[in-house]
C-alpha cells in the first residue's frame, strides 16, 4: 500500500529512527486504496501536520473512519519534491537522499515470483505506490532470457510476496511507469520511540 512507503519513508529513512508509523492513517483519512498516490500522502502529511505510529493507529486494511490525534504525531513532513523522470537523475537522487516513492502499473507484479521483470508490454497509467529501494547492473531477466539492469523495489504485499517482499524491475527504459513518477519527502520532526 502507498501509504505504508509514505509512513516507512518518514518515519525510518529520512531519520534512521526505528519508529514504525502506519499506513492505516492513510487508508482511512486520505485517498487510501482507492487511488491515493505518494504525493496525495505527503500533502496529506502537510496539511495535518504528520503521521502517527503504528502502535498508536492499528491497522485493518480497510479505509476506515479517519481517527487522526494530532497529540501522537511520529513524524511530521516539512517538505516533499518530485524527482525527475531521467533514470539516471533517479539513480543519484537515490544514492544521494536514500529510498524513494514511486508509482508504478502493478499489472506484472501480480504474478512475480522472482528475477528481473522486464515484460515486453506494461502499461504506464500509474496504480500503485512502491518504495525504490535500490539499483543494480545485471539481474537475470527469464522473459528475455539475458542479463539486465534493475531497480530494487520494496513493496507492501508482505515477504511471502516476491524476492522476500522485494521486486526486480527492468531499469532504463521507464518500464511500467516505474521512472513516471518519483519524490521525496523530508521529515522535519522524528519523536523518540
Amino acid at each position: 500500500m502507498l501509504q505504508e512507503r509514505l509512513h516507512n519513508f518518514a518515519c525510518v529513512s529520512v531519520s534512521g529512527s526505528n519508529n514504525k508509523c502506519d499506513p492505516e492513517e492513510y487508508g482511512s483519512c486520505d485517498a487510501g486504496c482507492d487511488g491515493g498516490l505518494m504525493n496525495n500522502a505527503f500533502e496529506y502529511a502537510l496539511k495535518v501536520g504528520g503521521v502517527q505510529k503504528e502502535k498508536d493507529y492499528p491497522y485493518t486494511g480497510t479505509n476506515g473512519v479517519c481517527k487522526f490525534d494530532k497529540t501522537k504525531i511520529a513524524a511530521s513532513v516539512s517538505n516533499f519534491s518530485v524527482v525527475s523522470i531521467d533514470e539516471d537523475q533517479i539513480a543519484a537522487n537515490l544514492v544521494k537522499y536514500g529510498p524513494l516513492a514511486v508509482g508504478i502499473n502493478a499489472a506484472w507484479m501480480q504474478t512475480y515470483i522472482g528475477g528481473v521483470s522486464c515484460p515486453y508490454i506494461c502499461g504506464k497509467h500509474l496504480d500503485h505506490g512502491v518504495l525504490l529501494v535500490g539499483y543494480g547492473a545485471a539481474g537475470y531477466a527469464p522473459i528475455r532470457l539475458k542479463e539486465k539492469p534493475y531497480w530494487i523495489i520494496k513493496n507492501s504485499w508482505g515477504e511471502n510476496w516476491g524476492e522476500n517482499g522485494y521486486y526486480k524491475i527492468c531499469r532504463g527504459h521507464n518500464v511500467c511507469g516505474v521512472a513516471s513518477m518519483v519524490s521525496t519527502v523530508a521529515a522535519a520532526h522524528i519523536t523518540p520511540q
